[in-house]
């Protein structure tokens, strides 16, 4: 008996615009569009995470260790609030790794919280913004969830509305900071976008918190948990705040961790959280800001929401986010990415994805099963079947080769090089997101049609011109193994091979191992940190 098959229709300009047509397969009708890709590090530039660098607890106590595991996540916003310790914060973030934060603004009368705000310190806060973190600021932000916080404010909607109409005209006022964007405010309960109404003159951008409990990014309805569908954000809450639909940051988001209520495994919030950070993206939401970066010591699911745990271990929705930054990482200026003509042929049942290209003219195409991953009767994680899928590429890209880069169920990053059989390649798509880096062997950067991983001149010695006797030495040959000078001792630590690459850049990898000289976190200042890594194709390592 023959089955039928689904064939992947993408339409030009927008991967949202993708149908797919149920075909026999006895008479198969393929029609192609050509997709222009993102720029990779647009997406990147999506991520941000919540932090409160002002509460005591994990988060003041441990701002070593959580900058650190900050810096080397690769994620570029914080959102907090603007207290005295964030601003230290913020411009100690800022000049060691370029994270910027958008600045939650919302300060009280004085007394017990929670308390009303303070329009008369409106000034002040601003004033505190331009004096004391400029440097840092990536927008500035309406107050938090002031109906769940308004006290004894008993007209505490005209209150948050006339305070976001007065943020906003002053900033837009201030020589200062008229170019920082203006995000509204956010509200915990649905029927206060309605009750406040329309901002739509007074914001830059709609503000929404799009939380799911126990449901997974895509879904489609309304649950016992109160979460609604993607769909619903946008098209019935979000006009409220903005009839014209201006484009929405989701200043919070994510899942809980503590299944006892509303929450699901750290298995599956790895999962999930990617798929939150893609399915935003896809649906045009400017920026998403995953709520936290640490789990607090709260008894219950609050406490729970972060990308680390209270102890400072990694979650792997922080290996997630870590390693998907790592492979899309492109900084530089802004460029026009090219098109892809590109067909996907099998099961694409809740396939999702994104086509993405970097400087240097590779294509990554993002792709995905948007199911469950978690069983939320039994609080079990959910296994579904990998489908295969066929990727046929246009005889005018020559599909030089194709990386296959997956994450396991612990969020741990897999590299698999992809058979090419006539301009095509076969994978399975999964629940977890999967990327697909594309090389065209029709066209390279340099010029040159030297083969990867080609060593040129044997094994080198690196020394710094005024230390002679000196070599580059790989403490250990792991991951993020520090790279320092030492006394040349002839070690395989201190040995090198330099390998060509097809773009006319080059990888250095240590003799010792397998692991390529990396810049770690890919900052681009004076100081930025060498290390050791896996080799992933990143610029980074070139």
């Amino acid at each position: 008996m023959e089955t039928d098959e689904f064939i992947l229709v993408c339409s030009a300009l927008s991967p949202i615009r993708c149908w797919c047509l149920l075909m026999i397969a006895a008479s198969p009708m393929i029609s192609t569009e050509t997709i222009t890709a993102f720029q990779s590090d647009s997406f990147v530039e999506s991520i941000g995470v919540n932090t409160h660098w002002a509460f005591t607890g994990v988060y003041s106590n441990n701002y070593a260790t959580l900058r650190n595991k900050l810096g080397e996540s690769g994620i570029r916003y914080v959102r907090d609030g603007t207290f005295s310790d964030v601003f230290t914060r913020a411009n100690d973030l800022y000049n060691s790794f370029g994270i910027k934060t958008n600045m939650l603004t919302g300060r009280w009368i004085p007394g017990y919280w929670p308390a009303p705000l303070d329009p008369t310190q409106i000034d002040a806060e601003l004033n505190d913004i331009k004096t004391l973190a400029l440097q840092t600021v990536a927008a500035i932000e309406a107050p938090n969830e002031y109906d769940h916080s308004h006290g004894p404010d008993a007209d505490w909607v005209s209150t948050i509305r006339n305070y976001s109409m007065l943020l906003y005209n002053k900033v837009k006022a201030d020589p200062l900071l008229k170019n920082f964007s203006v995000i509204g405010p956010s509200f915990g309960k649905f029927e206060t976008y309605h009750a406040v109404g329309s901002l739509e003159s007074y914001i830059d951008y709609g503000n929404q918190h799009m939380y799911y409990w126990t449901y997974w990014p895509g879904f489609s309805g309304f649950d016992s948990n109160e979460s609604y569908s993607i769909d619903w954000f946008l098209n019935t809450l979000a006009p409220e705040q903005s009839p014209s639909r201006k484009p929405i940051q989701a200043t919070e988001t994510g899942h809980t961790t503590f299944t006892e209520l509303g929450g699901i495994s750290e298995e599956a919030d790895g999962k999930y959280t990617l798929r939150i950070l893609a399915e935003f993206f896809r649906r045009g939401i400017y920026r998403t800001y995953k709520y936290e970066l640490v789990d607090q010591a709260l008894p219950d699911r609050e406490g729970f929401f972060g990308l680390l745990r209270n102890n400072l271990t990694e979650k792997p929705s922080f290996r997630a986010v870590k390693n998907l930054i790592s492979i899309l990482n492109d900084k530089g200026s802004s460029f026009a990415p090219n098109v892809l003509t590109y067909t996907l042929t099998g099961n694409l049942t809740n396939v999702r994805q994104l086509l993405f290209q970097k400087r240097n003219d590779d294509f990554y195409l993002m792709i995905w099963n948007e199911v469950s991953s978690w069983d939320v009767a039994h609080k079990l994680d959910l296994y579904p079947l990998p489908q295969q899928l066929q990727l046929s590429l246009q005889s005018d890209y020559i599909l030089a080769n194709a990386t296959l880069y997956t994450f396991n169920n612990n969020a741990d990053l897999q590299t698999i090089n992809l058979s090419i059989n006539s301009n095509q390649v076969n994978f399975n798509a999964t629940d977890t997101v999967s990327i697909i880096r594309l090389k065209n062997g029709t066209n390279s950067s340099s010029g040159t049609s030297t083969t990867a991983g080609t060593e040129i001149g044997g094994v080198y010695r690196i020394t710094p011109k005024y230390a002679p006797q000196s070599g580059l030495y790989a403490i250990g040959d792991q991951n993020y193994a520090f790279v320092s000078q030492s006394q040349y001792s002839g070690s395989t630590n201190q040995q090198w091979t330099v390998e060509s690459l097809i773009d006319g850049y080059y990888r250095i990898k240590n003799r010792a191992g397998t692991r390529v000289l990396n810049v770690y976190g890919c900052n681009p200042n004076d100081r930025g940190v060498i290390q050791l890594h896996d080799w992933l194709d990143s610029d980074c390592q070139k």
